[in-house]
């Protein structure tokens, strides 16, 4: 499991490597929204800024529960850095809607739930990694952001982030699953950002909610996610 953990961070923080050295990273905007049978759609155009264009790639997504699995068909970029299932007409480089031409990524997802990308260039020189969160479980005050990702389907086990923290400062969390208090702690970097992780089971029941709190002298903010049988559900 830590393995798991360890390997979801890594992605969604995409940090700049010999894969990626000038830190692309991915843009998904939301463009529809439908629902059908109590779930919802959600349909995102999406950007790689400044990826060379003069290169083929592949796409890769990766749902929590199962592994990573290649969407059929190269993908191409224009100058924009949008993502297009050819490449770009007389017309096309420049633009940011290309009609049928454009790869849309037409999603359905629970709470929390952390969809992943990587795009690969065919010669494996540039892998970019990227996550999108449709629904995501987060809360925010004074200055600072707290969110909490499901790492696996009924999240025994979660991915907590902080934003806003002060510079490489240790900063403590309170976890309170079924009733049962720990207390963690954050590790911001010299941007404030902080991330870690908790398994949120609790001996002798099969499903829970897990609060996360955050209080420093600047931010004082929670969370709050449901663990364990029954507790994932689709938007």
């Amino acid at each position: 499991m830590q393995d798991l953990l360890q390997r979801q961070m890594a992605w969604d923080e995409n940090s700049t490597n010999a894969k990626n050295p000038g830190g692309l990273h991915f843009q998904f905007f939301k463009i529809d929204e439908t629902g059908s049978s109590g779930k919802r759609t959600l349909t995102y155009r999406v950007y790689v800024r400044r990826a060379p264009e003069d290169k083929k790639y592949t796409l890769t997504v990766w749902r929590i529960g199962s592994e990573p699995r290649q969407i059929p068909g190269d993908i191409y970029l224009n100058a924009k850095g949008l993502l297009m299932v050819h490449k770009p007409k007389p017309g096309q480089e420049d633009s940011d809607f290309v009609g049928d031409d454009e790869l849309h990524l037409a999603v359905q997802a629970a709470q929390g739930e952390p969809i992943r990308y990587a795009l690969a260039s065919s010669d494996k020189q540039i892998i970019i990694d990227g996550t999108v969160v449709p629904f995501p479980l987060e809360d925010q005050g004074q200055g600072c952001r707290l969110e909490v990702r499901l790492a696996a389907p009924e999240a025994d086990a979660v991915l907590i982030s902080a934003d806003g923290l002060s510079a490489n400062a240790d900063v403590p969390i309170q976890l309170v699953s079924a009733g049962e208090t720990e207390t963690g702690s954050f590790h911001a970097d010299a941007q404030g950002h902080a991330v870690t992780t908790d398994l949120p089971f609790v001996a002798n029941l099969d499903r829970g909610s897990l609060r996360v709190a955050l209080v420093t002298q600047g931010c004082s903010t929670a969370v709050e996610v449901p663990w364990g049988k029954k507790s994932y559900h689709l938007r």
